[in-house]
């Protein structure tokens, strides 16, 4: 039977096997077991997942920015279970799934975007930048450092703060010349990338086709993030 073309395509759940292998897997994170189950996670993971993309993106630009990206194949919105041998030795595999939602011309990664991350226990959302490119990092601390700007960015941490979002971004030790250690806004200085998230327990919209509306309501609270990021990028 050939799979159903993508404007049919909707997502309706994700059965209760596929948080266990997700769980077999984080017990067994090894090449002969992966290819073993590979059917399984396919049409359990893969699958429900593709959809999931497809039912959010018209979401998402509708409710957090015109221009986000929703790339509905693996290694797009989609990131691989198999992790990048290059730089993995053990735990090759990602034991949960995540999805990647962004704005921008050129690689995802660097641009700003949100996400939502699966384990068979937790639904994390979250957005923003892991890491800032050299020129957009520039115009980061330039615009950090200009009062309207950088009041702005730190107005809007802070209400995203006082709703559960939480900073998770690298940052420097010490405060980038030129700018001051007294800096009024040194904290922001010091980071390397932007990004917010918030975990909460899996809710039972993961089981139906809840889920995506869920989950664009969560991730519209990013917006005022998202779009001062976004004119950097």
């Amino acid at each position: 039977m050939q799979p159903a073309p993508a404007a049919t395509r909707r997502f309706n759940g994700f059965s209760p096997r596929a948080l266990e292998l997700l769980r077999e897997l984080a017990l067994n994170n090894n090449h002969s077991w992966f290819a073993a189950h590979r059917p399984e996670l396919e049409q359990l993971l893969v699958r429900p997942s593709l959809a999931l993309i497809e039912d959010l993106g018209p979401l998402l630009r509708s409710r957090l920015s015109a221009g986000i990206r929703a790339e509905p194949h693996v290694g797009g919105s989609l990131l691989r279970l198999r992790k990048d041998a290059r730089f993995v030795r053990e735990s090759p595999f990602r034991t949960h799934l995540e999805l990647w939602f962004w704005e921008g011309r050129g690689r995802s990664s660097q641009h700003p975007g949100c996400f939502l991350r699966m384990t068979p226990d937790r639904l994390v959302l979250g957005g923003g930048i892991t890491t800032f490119p050299t020129d957009m990092l520039a115009r980061y601390r330039s615009a950090v450092d200009q009062p309207a700007s950088g009041r702005e960015l730190a107005a809007l941490l802070h209400r995203l703060a006082r709703r559960g979002w939480i900073a998770e971004s690298p940052s420097r030790h010490r405060v980038p010349r030129p700018y001051g250690t007294d800096h009024a806004r040194s904290d922001l200085l010091r980071r390397t990338g932007l990004k917010v998230e918030r975990p909460e327990p899996l809710p039972e919209a993961a089981f139906d086709a809840e889920l995506p509306a869920l989950v664009a309501s969560g991730l519209a609270q990013l917006k005022p993030l998202h779009l001062w990021l976004a004119q950097f990028g």
